[in-house]
């Protein structure tokens, strides 16, 4: 007799489609094809943002500039997700974080090549970026070597 829980499964198919204007933070997705992490900063007022802004929050300028974001990153938090969203059916359970690189930007990432019982609040770790099987670029957080 089989002594694990009782379990529930569904598998449903969702098909998404979307198309995301990228023109004006083209550059971040250009680095991160190259495995570089660069985000916004305003020329006038000096606010950095992520994710990257076509305009600047704080002052609502237009001046743009484009700075390092750097990789090492402090966890801060996570959490484990065990009943996946439709459109991540296909995905086994998987952790996702919030990171906080140098410069204080926080970055919401999934958690790869570590076990939820190995993570804890203020462990290292660094932005890797990845491809998808059909060449759109993403990143993850891995534990930092």
């Amino acid at each position: 007799m089989d002594s694990s829980p009782p379990t529930l499964v569904s598998r449903r198919t969702l098909s998404l489609r979307f198309n995301l204007p990228i023109s004006k933070t083209h550059e971040f997705w250009d680095g991160l094809r190259e495995g570089k992490f660069v985000t916004t900063k305003c020329k006038d007022c000096g606010e950095v943002t992520f994710p990257p802004q076509a305009d600047c929050p704080k002052c609502m300028g237009s001046n743009i500039g484009w700075v390092d974001m750097g990789t090492d990153a402090e966890l801060l938090t996570f959490t484990y997700v065990m009943v996946t969203p439709t459109s991540f059916v296909q995905s086994d359970p998987y952790v996702v974080a919030i990171g906080r690189l140098g410069q204080g930007l926080k970055v919401l990432a999934w958690v790869e090549g570590a076990s939820v019982e190995a993570l804890s609040p203020g462990a290292r770790l660094k932005l890797e970026a990845r491809k998808t099987p059909e060449g759109s670029p993403y990143y993850v957080f891995v534990p930092a070597a």
